[in-house]
Formats: C-alpha cells, sequence, structure tokens
C-alpha cells in the first residue's frame, strides 16, 4: 500500500469500509513437460481498475516481464468465477497489491471448471506486454495458459 493510501487508511475511516476481504486459493501447477492437454492465448482483463483492496493494477503490471510465470488465484467460497492473475513466484506470500487483472468471465469459468469437475489443471505465463505508450498508455498483458491433466485421485 502507498503512503498515501496508508494516511487515508488511517485517518479516513470511510476508506476501510470501502476495503473488502477476499478468501483466495490458489491453482497450482508445476508441470514443466511436454504432456500438456491445449494452450489457449488470451487477454487479461481489469488491468485499468483496481484491486478489491484499493490498490492499482497498474502498477503491479508495471513489474511484470515476459515470460513471467503468473500464479491464478480463484475465489472458491463465492461460487463467482473470477480468477485473478498475480505476478511473483510460489515463495513469495501472496498479496493483493501484486495483482494485476483478471481472466474473463467465459476463460475463468473454463479454467474453474476444468479444476473442479475435469481434473486439469492451467499454467499461465505472460508472452506480451501491450500499451505504455504516448498513444495508449495503460499498461496490458496477452497470456498464454497451458493444460495439464491432474494429479490421479486416490480412492
Amino acid at each position: 500500500m502507498g503512503l498515501l493510501r496508508r494516511l487515508e487508511y488511517i485517518f479516513v475511516p470511510s476508506r476501510r469500509k470501502m476495503e473488502k476481504h477476499v478468501d483466495l486459493k490458489e491453482i497450482f501447477c508445476k508441470r514443466k513437460d511436454d504432456g500438456y492437454i491445449k494452450k489457449i492465448r488470451t487477454a487479461a482483463t481489469g488491468c485499468d481498475y483496481s484491486n478489491p483492496d484499493g490498490s492499482d493494477r497498474q502498477e503491479a503490471l508495471e513489474k511484470v516481464k515476459v515470460g513471467d510465470k503468473v500464479r491464478l488465484i480463484w475465489d472458491a467460497s463465492s461460487g463467482a468465477n473470477t480468477v485473478y492473475l498475480v505476478r511473483g513466484g510460489r515463495a513469495q506470500q501472496l498479496s493483493m497489491p501484486d495483482c494485476f487483472g483478471r481472466l474473463s468471465d467465459k476463460i475463468a469459468a473454463d479454467v474453474t471448471r476444468w479444476l473442479t469437475h475435469d481434473n486439469i489443471i492451467t499454467a499461465a505465463r505472460v508472452v506480451k506486454i501491450t500499451g505504455g505508450t504516448h498513444k495508449n498508455p495503460k499498461l496490458g498483458c496477452v497470456l498464454e495458459l497451458t493444460t495439464y491433466p491432474g494429479p490421479e485421485k486416490k480412492k
């Protein structure tokens, strides 16, 4: 959280009410082999907006580079098909200020259905950064989602 936002949080009580807590789960995939099912390219959506905790997604997207792995974070408790895109490695603690966007509703519905019903896990990485020019100052990115068969269920 930036210094200004932190001061607003401390001194402006209404600011605390605007922020909300989100309970998240990570869709974890450490597969790297060629045994993937399919690959999909999709643009990140919502990169222009703020996160539920008030942090700026454009600030997080400035730190993302082509080739970076992206953590897929799903709010499983709400029943919604929202999958957040978070930068940073597995060892890094999850935090909403690292979120730079989300998957489109259709792709997110597919990813959560694959995970919950079809036992298919999804990995994501950045393949292109868009924007950041004088003509188009807002940043965006294109992701490559790779799906793999999930681990065998124990009986």
